[in-house]
C-alpha cells in the first residue's frame, strides 16, 4: 500500500500555520526570559551581619582576619595588642599587600554612616601595612584612651582591596571603646571601581536610603594628634589637661 506522503508547510492550513507561529513566539519569548533572570546584575553590594568582641588580652595579639569577599583570602585584619603587662595597647587594622584603609599618614579614619569610599578617598600609609586606630593605657583600672577612634560608636572602616587585580571598596561598622573593640559587621561592593556609601546594606551608592541609622553623637577625641606627635611629652602634657 502506498504511504501517505507527510505533509509540509505548505500543505498545512492557514489556521494550523497561525497556531504553529504563536507556539514558536511563545517559545521564544520563554527563552529570552530564562535568559534575562539567568544573566546576573552588574553589580551589588554584599552585606554581612556580624557581633563579634575583640577584647585586648594581657600579653596577647587578638586578630580578626576580615574576609571581605568570602573568598578564603583574608583582605584585611583587625588587630588589639598588649605590652607593658596589659597596661599600655594599640588598636591597628593591617591590610594585605596592595590593600589600604581610608585615613591619612598612620591613621584611619572613623567614618560617619553615608561616607563615600570610593577612587577619589584619602588612604592611609600605616607602618608595615598597620594602620594606627586607638592608643589606650590602663591607669591603675582606669582606662584613658586616645586616637582618631575614642570612644566611636557607629563608626565605619573604608577599604580599598584587590579582586582578580581589580580594586574593590567596602566598609566594616565598628565600636571602640578603651581596650573593648566591637566589629558590627561589613560589606563590600562587587563592581570594581564602583564607590560603596559607610553603612550601605544594598542598592547603589546613589541611594541614600539604605544607610544603617545612628543616633551616636560624634565622638570628641581626648587627645589631639598634635598632642600624639609628641610623643611621651605630648602624653604627659594631655593627661594633666584631662585631670585639670
Amino acid at each position: 500500500m502506498k504511504q501517505p506522503r507527510p505533509k509540509t508547510p505548505s500543505d498545512l492550513s492557514v489556521a494550523n500555520q497561525r497556531r504553529l507561529s504563536t507556539y514558536a513566539s511563545a517559545a521564544a519569548a520563554a527563552g529570552v526570559g530564562i535568559l534575562a533572570l539567568a544573566t546576573p546584575s552588574e553589580g551589588e553590594v554584599v552585606y554581612t551581619p556580624t557581633h563579634l568582641k575583640l577584647p585586648a588580652l594581657h600579653g596577647g595579639v587578638p586578630r580578626y582576619k576580615l574576609d571581605l569577599n568570602g573568598d578564603g583570602i583574608a583582605d584585611f585584619e583587625l588587630i588589639n595588642s598588649t605590652t607593658g603587662l596589659g597596661r599600655f595597647g594599640h588598636v591597628f587594622v593591617a591590610g594585605a599587600d596592595r590593600n589600604h584603609v581610608v585615613g591619612a599618614g598612620f591613621y584611619a579614619s572613623d567614618l560617619v554612616p553615608g561616607a563615600t569610599i570610593g577612587p577619589d578617598s584619602p588612604f592611609a600609609n600605616g607602618s608595615h601595612g598597620k594602620t594606627l586606630m586607638e592608643n589606650w593605657l590602663n591607669n591603675s583600672g582606669t582606662i584613658l584612651s586616645f586616637g582618631p577612634w575614642t570612644n566611636a560608636r557607629d563608626r565605619y572602616l573604608g577599604f580599598r582591596f584587590l579582586i582578580s587585580g581589580e580594586y574593590h571598596f567596602g566598609w566594616a561598622r565598628l565600636a571602640v571603646s578603651g581596650y573593648i573593640v566591637k566589629l558590627e559587621g561589613y560589606a563590600y561592593e562587587t563592581v570594581a571601581n564602583q564607590p560603596i556609601n559607610a553603612g550601605q546594606e544594598s542598592g547603589s551608592a546613589d541611594d541614600a536610603t539604605n544607610i544603617f541609622p545612628t543616633n551616636s553623637a560624634i565622638p570628641v577625641a581626648t587627645a589631639t594628634l598634635g598632642r600624639l606627635a609628641q610623643g611621651a611629652a605630648g602624653l604627659a602634657a594631655w593627661r594633666r589637661e584631662a585631670e585639670e
